[in-house]
């Protein structure tokens, strides 16, 4: 335990990086034996959702515990109630609590999913323009002044590489109000399992289209504030009532 609990601290630049440039890949941090139960867990979760949406008309759209917005890419949001989870976010939540020491937050797991041939998703932001004063994905200067107040953290359940789509971030655009996306720079960072990448919610990203023919899965965490109105959640409506509130 020690090991990982103090590992962020051996990361150069890695709080400026956050900060400033909005995302930062924490390599090998979780342990080998952690991913392995990682894996078994989430696999529980997925068994249940897929053996259920296999009869579904695809995609099943957007529930308060499963969401496929594009075809054969599924967010999964409850039933990640194991110990292995508060294991492995026990590190973050103080890399999280470091980076946005005067904010309090609420945390919960949820698990991404691109099946082969899955497309890409739109360039986006985890977070929402709160204020009305701005439309579609550009924000307020109110809200980028804010200090961070929504993180998302991905750990990689396989080799993401070029051709199974990893996730696209432009730098920086958590500081900017509106992003021309067509004229920005992307980095895109291949990861393996162990790997940790933390982000600001504000920052534009996207998964990249699965070019493979073999899943690829991300573990999650989001850090909300406790003030931010979460719209995760807001629809309680639940496919499966078996896991909901376990996440």
């Amino acid at each position: 335990m020690d090991t990982i609990s103090n590992y962020h601290f051996k990361q150069k630049n890695y709080l400026n990086e956050i900060l400033n440039a909005g995302v930062f890949v924490f390599k090998n941090m979780i342990k080998i034996e952690q991913i392995v139960e990682l894996k078994i867990q989430t696999d529980k979760v997925r068994e249940i959702v897929l053996s259920k949406i296999s009869s579904m008309e695809r995609p099943v759209n957007i529930h308060s515990d499963i969401v496929e917005r594009e075809l054969g890419r599924l967010d999964y949001r409850c039933g990640f109630n194991a110990s292995i989870f508060d294991e492995i976010a026990a590190p973050i939540d103080a890399i999280i609590k470091e980076a946005s020491p005067k904010i309090d937050f609420n945390r919960y797991w949820g698990l991404l999913t691109a099946l082969g041939g899955a497309g890409p998703t739109n360039m986006h932001r985890d977070v929402y323009p709160f204020l009305n004063t701005t439309e579609g994905v550009n924000l307020d200067t109110h809200e980028l002044n804010l200090p961070p107040y929504y993180f998302t953290v991905l750990m990689p359940l396989v080799v993401i590489t070029k051709e199974n789509g990893p996730t696209e971030f432009i730098k920086y655009s958590q500081r900017e109000k509106i992003v021309d996306v067509t004229k920005s720079d992307i980095y895109a960072p291949l990861t393996i399992p162990g790997d940790v990448v933390i982000f600001d919610g504000r920052i534009m990203h996207r998964g990249s289209a699965n070019h493979t023919k073999d899943e690829r899965i991300l573990a999650y965490i989001t850090y909300v504030a406790n003030w931010y109105h979460d719209q995760t959640f807001v629809l309680n409506d639940y496919l499966f009532p078996e896991l909901a509130g376990k996440g």
